[in-house]
């Protein structure tokens, strides 16, 4: 029971992070991005060409990281912010066109064979025994809660000993006063574009060695993230970290005790009851609004 934990808690960090990528640009902008999953995915065929080239497999994934940072910053500057007077609901429909346009160039790029991603550790597993039996953790875990304490630590101190992280929080909570403040709202609206697609590529790389390469390879976390967010409320980041680890220890516990092929649409399922009975999520807050 503890193993089956632990791997589930190594897949909700992997939700979590995703889920952290969604929620900074939803609450930041009020725009759910489609597009999520293929800009990850088409930063990692950037990592994966470069490591091709004979490319420090590091240092090409830095680069691809510091190409998708500006690729983010793009999206939103030219392709969002022009319409952003217009309605969310047409800043959506360009998440989807983005979706579309990033998996037609995949495609033609690399073409949709699967291929192979080296792992960022190698190593044996780490194993412990005791009264508690035996307890394996791999290297692979370790990287992905290292990652995930890294960035919510950093949003720690973003959000708490930071004016940018101040300003973040007044933009999200209204743009227009915000803005009256003498807030650089549109710099706000970059950095948590910047910031998603950074999770977004993030999280792609550490799945890459398991799920290979490919146009689809991050749709299923895409889908999975957004249930973390759900689960735990969409406007809270530690909503979005405890959404994922419990999303990704029960995903995990109907797949070893119950069936492995009722763990996507145990996902779906937990989306609509928790909408049901808990609007807000269980971490999300309850917001009033004037009649």
């Amino acid at each position: 029971m503890i193993n089956q934990i632990l791997l589930g808690l190594s897949t909700g960090a992997t939700y979590s992070l995703v889920a952290l990528g969604l929620v900074m640009i939803y609450k930041v902008t009020g725009v759910m991005n489609f597009a999520f999953g293929n800009m990850g995915m088409f930063f990692v065929y950037v990592a994966f060409w470069f490591i091709s080239l004979n490319v420090n497999i590091y240092l090409g994934i830095l680069i691809a990281l510091i190409l998708a940072g500006f690729a983010g910053y793009l999206l939103e500057r030219f392709a969002l912010r022009p319409i952003r007077h217009l309605s969310h609901a047409s800043m959506l429909i360009v998440t989807f066109g983005v979706l579309m346009i990033l998996e037609g160039l995949a495609i033609q790029i690399w073409g949709t064979d699967y291929k192979n991603f080296p792992e960022l550790i190698k190593g044996r597993p780490y194993v412990f025994r005791g009264d508690f039996g035996i307890l394996v953790l791999r290297r692979q875990d370790i990287l992905v809660y290292s990652i995930l304490i890294f960035v919510i630590l950093f949003l720690i101190f973003l959000f708490k000993r930071t004016k940018f992280g101040i300003a973040i929080k007044a933009v999200s909570e209204n743009e227009e006063v915000a803005g009256y403040m003498g807030i650089n709202v549109e710099r706000i609206f970059s950095f948590s574009w910047i910031f998603g697609t950074l999770m977004a590529v993030t999280v792609g790389i550490l799945v890459a060695p398991k799920t290979f390469v490919s146009p689809s390879m991050l749709l299923f976390y895409q889908l999975e993230g957004f249930t973390a967010a759900v689960l735990g409320g969409f406007g809270s980041f530690s909503g979005a970290v405890f959404g994922g680890l419990i999303l990704g220890v029960l995903e995990n516990l109907v797949g070893k005790y119950i069936s492995n092929d009722l763990k996507s649409t145990f996902s779906l399922l937990l989306i609509i009851v928790v909408l049901l009975f808990f609007p807000n999520g269980l971490f999300g807050a309850r917001k009033s609004e004037r009649v």
